[in-house]
């Protein structure tokens, strides 16, 4: 099978609202992704953005660095995104890129997609200059998605044990939502399907209602009951000496 050019990405780094079925993983993903870049990312730095997509982080990154260079903030991917934001089209285990060139290597939601991941971890290494950073994140509880191409999900230990490998230290992990988080998101994704019988005004109020609840009720769980042994999604950054 072959992937089609032009598929929907993600655009947007803002979280949706209480009504959409996503609110709650985003929630967690988003903020933790921005004190991650807060953290890491400096005045000056330089980019590189492994399976970019529609780059929907570079606008918010920008106004960390400081500079609107297109030099400044590059990606790659497999495919055209359906933005036509991708610089270079390759494999992302073997980036057409000068190795010790920028000082940001980030690479969110793609490695999953990855067969081959742990290569994706050493093409980070190689991009980056010596005290760059390499921010990465993927699932742990979540749907398959982009079926065939979906092979894992990570656990923390999963995550060092890969960044080390790599030749990185560990600097920053953060699990994106707890376990109401995660119940929350899945009585979401499994009552999602299709009109089982109910006439369709009622099955739309009714997935409406339930989406609200959710969307209100297992966060507020989730930030005073907090356990990250079940989570969403996870946020690393490594550091390259």
């Amino acid at each position: 099978m072959t992937r089609v050019a032009g598929i929907p990405r993600l655009s947007s780094f803002k979280t949706p609202s209480r009504q959409s079925r996503e609110y709650i993983y985003y929630r967690y993903y988003f903020k933790d992704l921005k004190d991650v870049f807060d953290t890491c990312i400096k005045e000056n730095d330089t980019v590189f953005d492994i399976g970019c997509g529609n780059k929907p982080f570079e606008a918010y990154i920008r106004t960390l660095i400081k500079n609107y260079d297109a030099s400044a903030y590059r990606g790659c991917d497999i495919i055209q995104s359906s933005g036509q934001k991708v610089d270079i089209i390759c494999d992302v285990t073997n980036i057409a890129e000068k190795s010790s060139t920028y000082d940001i290597v980030i690479c969110t939601q793609v490695i999953e997609h990855v067969f081959e991941h742990s290569k994706v971890f050493e093409e980070a290494y190689r991009l980056l200059k010596p005290g760059g950073f390499f921010i990465v994140s993927s699932n742990l509880v979540w749907e398959i998605h982009e079926a065939p191409y979906d092979y894992y999900r990570f656990t923390k230990y999963g995550f060092i044990k890969l960044l080390e490998n790599a030749g990185f230290n560990v600097q920053e992990a953060k699990s994106n939502g707890g376990k109401f988080a995660v119940l929350g998101q899945l009585i979401l994704h499994v009552s999602g399907g299709e009109n089982r019988g109910l006439k369709r005004v009622f099955y739309a109020i009714a997935r409406r209602c339930l989406t609200l609840m959710c969307n209100m009720v297992f966060p507020l769980l989730d930030d005073k009951f907090k356990d990250d042994r079940y989570t969403l999604n996870y946020v690393f950054a490594g550091k390259k000496q």
